[in-house]
């Protein structure tokens, strides 16, 4: 699925949530009863906690059971699912160790020279390295974004204002770009569109 269509499915959700906020006396459909599991439930509280004493509970010693209770509505399943398509459309490699050792446990290869080294002893041969076996493996794809000119392309990850969105195409994001700068009365120049790597 492009970029483009999980913009649209997220613009669709939306108004869909819209709908759900005018009537929120609606009770958890029977279709989510044995849906998620326990890990995936848990989830959704901690992103929907609306509730201070909710939040002070240990939501993890509950039983799925009351943890379907606790959530109440669909309403709060449909909101998660937004947040979690969005994330998604921007989510790229973090490089923590954590994440590194999953990939290669994942693909059974412990024994890569990368599932030892630090990451933070990295340098650019084994950054590449990591981003072709990512790919190789379908879990990163090539995307465009837009940054402010003053980001440099060694620096587009590390950024603390990530972009809002990410497109699949070069074509996209200057379309993108000329928008911008008409609304903002910016100049092009102001701006930069980067290539990154997305988590698919």
């Amino acid at each position: 699925m492009t970029i483009k269509q999980r913009k649209l499915i997220v613009h669709f959700l939306k108004q869909l949530e819209k709908e759900f906020l005018k009537n929120r006396n609606q009770k958890l459909s029977v279709f989510f009863t044995h849906f998620f599991n326990r890990e995936e439930l848990i989830e959704i509280l901690e992103h929907s906690c609306f509730d201070q004493d909710l939040k002070q509970q240990n939501i993890k010693t509950l039983e799925n059971e009351q943890l379907l209770e606790l959530i109440g509505e669909d309403y709060f399943i449909l909101s998660f699912l937004i947040h979690k398509i969005e994330s998604e459309i921007t989510s790229v490699p973090k490089m923590t160790k954590e994440e590194v050792n999953n990939f290669f446990d994942k693909i059974l290869f412990s024994a890569h020279y990368l599932r030892d080294k630090p990451v933070e002893e990295w340098d650019e041969y084994d950054v590449s390295n990591y981003y072709s076996l990512l790919f190789k493996h379908g879990k990163t794809k090539r995307v465009f974004a837009i940054f402010t000119a003053d980001v440099k392309d060694e620096d587009k990850y590390a950024v603390t204002t990530k972009p809002s969105f990410f497109f699949d195409t070069k074509e996209e994001a200057e379309e993108e770009l000329e928008r911008v700068c008409i609304e903002t009365k910016r100049s092009q120049s102001d701006f930069v569109i980067h290539t990154l790597w997305k988590i698919t």
